[in-house]
Protein backbone atom coordinates (compact mmCIF):
# COMPACT_ATOMS: atom_id res chain seq x y z
CA UNK A 1 0.00 0.00 0.00
CA UNK A 2 1.59 3.21 -1.14
CA UNK A 3 1.66 6.35 0.94
CA UNK A 4 -0.14 9.32 -0.51
CA UNK A 5 2.38 12.08 -1.17
CA UNK A 6 1.74 15.55 0.24
CA UNK A 7 2.66 18.87 -1.44
CA UNK A 8 5.95 20.37 -0.30
CA UNK A 9 5.65 23.44 1.86
CA UNK A 10 7.58 26.62 1.12
CA UNK A 11 9.60 26.00 4.28
CA UNK A 12 10.60 22.55 3.10
CA UNK A 13 11.69 23.89 -0.30
CA UNK A 14 13.71 26.64 1.38
CA UNK A 15 15.32 24.12 3.70
CA UNK A 16 16.29 21.85 0.81
CA UNK A 17 17.85 24.69 -1.19
CA UNK A 18 19.74 25.94 1.85
CA UNK A 19 21.14 22.46 2.46
CA UNK A 20 21.94 22.00 -1.25
CA UNK A 21 23.26 25.38 -2.44
CA UNK A 22 24.60 23.89 -5.68
CA UNK A 23 21.27 22.42 -6.77
CA UNK A 24 20.24 25.26 -9.12
CA UNK A 25 23.75 25.43 -10.56
CA UNK A 26 23.56 21.72 -11.34
CA UNK A 27 20.11 22.17 -12.94
CA UNK A 28 20.33 25.53 -14.76
CA UNK A 29 17.41 24.85 -17.12
CA UNK A 30 15.06 24.47 -14.18
CA UNK A 31 15.04 28.25 -13.80
CA UNK A 32 13.79 28.67 -17.35
CA UNK A 33 11.05 26.09 -16.83
CA UNK A 34 9.90 27.89 -13.70
CA UNK A 35 9.32 31.14 -15.65
CA UNK A 36 10.21 33.30 -12.64
CA UNK A 37 9.03 36.88 -12.62
CA UNK A 38 8.45 39.74 -10.19
CA UNK A 39 5.16 41.62 -10.25
CA UNK A 40 5.52 44.91 -12.18
CA UNK A 41 9.14 44.05 -12.92
CA UNK A 42 10.26 41.37 -15.33
CA UNK A 43 13.03 39.13 -14.03
CA UNK A 44 14.05 36.24 -16.34
CA UNK A 45 16.04 34.38 -13.66
CA UNK A 46 17.01 34.22 -10.01
CA UNK A 47 20.18 36.20 -10.64
CA UNK A 48 18.15 39.31 -11.51
CA UNK A 49 15.92 38.77 -8.49
CA UNK A 50 18.99 38.48 -6.32
CA UNK A 51 20.42 41.67 -7.83
CA UNK A 52 17.20 43.50 -7.04
CA UNK A 53 17.28 42.35 -3.42
CA UNK A 54 20.94 43.31 -3.12
CA UNK A 55 20.23 46.77 -4.56
CA UNK A 56 17.42 47.27 -2.04
CA UNK A 57 19.64 46.13 0.84
CA UNK A 58 22.43 48.38 -0.43
CA UNK A 59 20.07 51.36 -0.54
CA UNK A 60 18.94 50.65 3.03
CA UNK A 61 22.55 50.39 4.16
CA UNK A 62 23.47 53.68 2.48
CA UNK A 63 20.50 55.36 4.17
CA UNK A 64 21.58 54.00 7.56
CA UNK A 65 25.17 55.16 7.02
CA UNK A 66 23.97 58.64 5.98
CA UNK A 67 21.85 58.84 9.14
CA UNK A 68 24.84 57.80 11.27
CA UNK A 69 27.04 60.43 9.61
CA UNK A 70 24.42 63.12 10.20
CA UNK A 71 24.10 62.05 13.83
CA UNK A 72 27.88 62.13 14.28
CA UNK A 73 28.07 65.63 12.81
CA UNK A 74 25.25 66.81 15.05
CA UNK A 75 26.94 65.31 18.12
CA UNK A 76 30.22 66.97 17.16
CA UNK A 77 28.47 70.36 16.88
CA UNK A 78 26.66 69.85 20.21
CA UNK A 79 29.93 68.94 21.91
CA UNK A 80 31.59 72.09 20.54
CA UNK A 81 28.70 74.34 21.60
CA UNK A 82 28.57 72.89 25.10
CA UNK A 83 32.35 73.18 25.43
CA UNK A 84 32.18 76.83 24.37
CA UNK A 85 29.51 77.42 27.01
CA UNK A 86 31.56 75.69 29.68
CA UNK A 87 34.47 78.05 29.07
CA UNK A 88 32.32 81.17 28.77
CA UNK A 89 30.48 80.60 32.06
CA UNK A 90 33.49 81.57 34.14
CA UNK A 91 33.65 85.00 32.52
CA UNK A 92 30.02 85.85 33.33
CA UNK A 93 29.51 88.14 36.28
CA UNK A 94 25.77 87.88 36.86
CA UNK A 95 22.71 85.75 36.14
CA UNK A 96 21.68 87.68 33.04
CA UNK A 97 25.09 87.26 31.43
CA UNK A 98 24.84 83.52 32.05
CA UNK A 99 21.37 83.44 30.49
CA UNK A 100 22.53 85.43 27.46
CA UNK A 101 25.57 83.27 26.72
CA UNK A 102 23.53 80.08 26.99
CA UNK A 103 20.78 81.42 24.73
CA UNK A 104 23.20 82.76 22.11
CA UNK A 105 25.45 79.69 22.02
CA UNK A 106 23.23 76.65 22.44
CA UNK A 107 20.43 77.89 20.18
CA UNK A 108 22.91 77.54 17.30
CA UNK A 109 22.18 73.82 17.30
CA UNK A 110 19.85 73.24 14.31
CA UNK A 111 17.34 71.19 16.31
CA UNK A 112 17.14 73.53 19.31
CA UNK A 113 14.62 76.34 18.87
CA UNK A 114 15.56 78.12 22.07
CA UNK A 115 17.62 77.71 25.22
CA UNK A 116 16.67 79.69 28.30
CA UNK A 117 18.02 80.03 31.83
CA UNK A 118 14.92 80.94 33.80
CA UNK A 119 15.19 82.24 37.39
CA UNK A 120 12.96 80.32 39.76
CA UNK A 121 9.95 82.05 41.33
CA UNK A 122 6.58 81.01 42.73
CA UNK A 123 4.95 80.97 39.28
CA UNK A 124 7.05 77.89 38.48
CA UNK A 125 6.17 75.97 41.64
CA UNK A 126 3.35 73.91 40.13
CA UNK A 127 5.42 72.99 37.06
CA UNK A 128 8.40 72.01 39.23
CA UNK A 129 6.24 69.84 41.48
CA UNK A 130 4.69 68.14 38.46
CA UNK A 131 7.71 67.61 36.23
CA UNK A 132 10.53 67.17 38.77
CA UNK A 133 8.87 64.94 41.33
CA UNK A 134 11.47 62.16 40.92
CA UNK A 135 14.45 63.53 38.97
CA UNK A 136 16.07 66.94 38.55
CA UNK A 137 15.48 66.71 34.80
CA UNK A 138 12.50 66.26 32.50
CA UNK A 139 12.60 65.35 28.81
CA UNK A 140 9.44 65.05 26.73
CA UNK A 141 6.44 67.25 26.06
CA UNK A 142 4.63 69.99 27.94
CA UNK A 143 1.00 71.00 27.92
CA UNK A 144 0.05 74.35 26.39
CA UNK A 145 -0.02 76.20 29.70
CA UNK A 146 3.48 75.00 30.60
CA UNK A 147 4.77 75.86 27.12
CA UNK A 148 3.46 79.40 27.45
CA UNK A 149 5.00 79.74 30.90
CA UNK A 150 8.49 78.75 29.76
CA UNK A 151 8.63 79.35 26.00
CA UNK A 152 6.09 82.01 25.11
CA UNK A 153 6.41 82.70 21.38
CA UNK A 154 8.65 79.72 20.59
CA UNK A 155 7.73 76.40 18.98
CA UNK A 156 8.32 73.56 21.44
CA UNK A 157 7.11 70.14 20.37
CA UNK A 158 9.61 68.54 22.76
CA UNK A 159 11.60 69.98 25.66
CA UNK A 160 14.48 69.26 28.01
CA UNK A 161 14.29 70.88 31.46
CA UNK A 162 16.97 70.81 34.18
CA UNK A 163 16.34 72.02 37.71
CA UNK A 164 19.26 73.94 39.18
CA UNK A 165 19.91 74.32 42.89
CA UNK A 166 18.56 72.27 45.82
CA UNK A 167 15.28 70.48 45.09
CA UNK A 168 13.60 72.17 48.07
CA UNK A 169 14.91 75.60 47.10
CA UNK A 170 15.75 75.73 43.37
CA UNK A 171 17.49 78.73 41.84
CA UNK A 172 16.70 78.30 38.14
CA UNK A 173 15.56 76.05 35.31
CA UNK A 174 17.73 75.41 32.27
CA UNK A 175 15.20 74.88 29.48
CA UNK A 176 15.62 73.69 25.89
CA UNK A 177 12.85 73.53 23.28
CA UNK A 178 12.80 71.85 19.87
CA UNK A 179 10.37 71.90 16.96
CA UNK A 180 11.07 68.15 16.52
CA UNK A 181 8.59 66.11 18.54
CA UNK A 182 11.09 63.28 19.09
CA UNK A 183 14.26 65.32 19.62
CA UNK A 184 14.03 65.31 23.41
CA UNK A 185 12.85 62.08 25.02
CA UNK A 186 13.55 60.22 28.28
CA UNK A 187 15.88 57.89 26.38
CA UNK A 188 18.26 60.69 25.36
CA UNK A 189 21.80 60.69 26.72
CA UNK A 190 22.64 63.45 29.18
CA UNK A 191 26.44 63.40 29.25
CA UNK A 192 27.09 66.82 27.69
CA UNK A 193 24.20 68.47 29.53
CA UNK A 194 25.15 66.98 32.89
CA UNK A 195 28.61 68.51 32.69
CA UNK A 196 27.14 71.89 31.77
CA UNK A 197 24.56 71.68 34.57
CA UNK A 198 27.31 70.90 37.09
CA UNK A 199 29.30 73.94 35.97
CA UNK A 200 26.17 76.11 36.06
CA UNK A 201 25.39 74.96 39.60
CA UNK A 202 28.86 75.98 40.76
CA UNK A 203 28.81 79.32 38.93
CA UNK A 204 25.33 80.27 40.17
CA UNK A 205 26.39 79.46 43.73
CA UNK A 206 29.45 81.71 43.36
CA UNK A 207 27.33 84.57 41.98
CA UNK A 208 24.61 84.28 44.63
Amino acid sequence: MSNKSHPLTAQEVMGFLQQNPGFLLEHPYLLLDMNLHVQHQGAPNLALMQQRVLREENAKLKKQIAAMVDSARENELIFKLFSDCQRALWYCNNFQELADILADTLSQSPKISVCQLIPYDNTLEELVNRRFNKLSRYLGRLDLQEQTLLFSGFACNSVALYLLGPSDKPTAILAFASECADHFSPDNGNLFVNELVSSLQIRLKELA
